[in-house]
């Protein structure tokens, strides 16, 4: 390798060591602000304090929209831990995707532990893509269960945001997969050298 190449290379390897040290923090930001603001929520769904919510305004779940005085205690509770559950999913996800960048930073581009979060972003983000695909019809029941029969919702919904983390977690699930295979091609390469 020439002087100009190896100089050409240390460039490429401090511009990924510095994008992926911001990316570190920005996502560690992103996670915090998921964590507390879906706490919130969850919070305020179950022992309304007014901080983010007030008992008249309302909300909605799967296109069906009520005031919150009006629905019964025990189906906040169910709202609220669909909406937890959904929070959970996705920062488990954006757990993995931190990691990610700080292996980056690192230089571990290859390492089990960076392939292994990989495929986690790719796993958290099908789950999360498919529970928020049958929660929908789960929160509309939940949230019109209190009306007289006949007048109860099932909403099913499917918009882009569900498709979009089903796709991008297919993608990182492969992307692990396949840069898992590429890391054992390349030792054996090694081993036989």
């Amino acid at each position: 390798m020439s002087e100009l190449d190896r100089t050409d290379r240390e460039k490429r390897l401090a511009r990924i060591r510095k994008l992926s040290a911001f990316m570190k923090w920005a996502v560690s930001l992103v996670l915090v602000a998921i964590i507390l603001l879906g706490g919130l929520v969850v919070v305020e769904l179950t022992l309304p304090t007014e901080l983010l919510l007030s008992p008249d305004e309302t909300f909605d779940f799967a296109e069906v929209e009520r005031r919150l005085d009006e629905v019964p205690y025990l189906q906040r509770l169910g709202i609220a831990a669909l909406f937890g559950i959904a929070v959970a999913l996705l920062s488990l996800a954006v757990w993995n995707i931190r990691q990610v960048f700080k292996r980056f930073q690192a230089m571990e581009f290859f390492s089990p532990k960076t392939l292994a979060n990989v495929i986690s972003i790719g796993v958290w983000l099908i789950v999360f893509a498919i529970f928020d695909l049958i929660s929908d019809p789960i929160g509309s029941v939940i949230l019109t269960y209190d009306f007289p029969p006949g007048e109860r919702l099932v909403e099913v919904t499917l918009d882009g945001a569900e498709i979009f983390c089903l796709v991008l977690g297919t993608l990182m699930l492969l992307l692990g997969w396949i840069l898992r295979e590429a890391a054992l091609i390349a030792d054996e390469n090694r081993q036989f050298v």
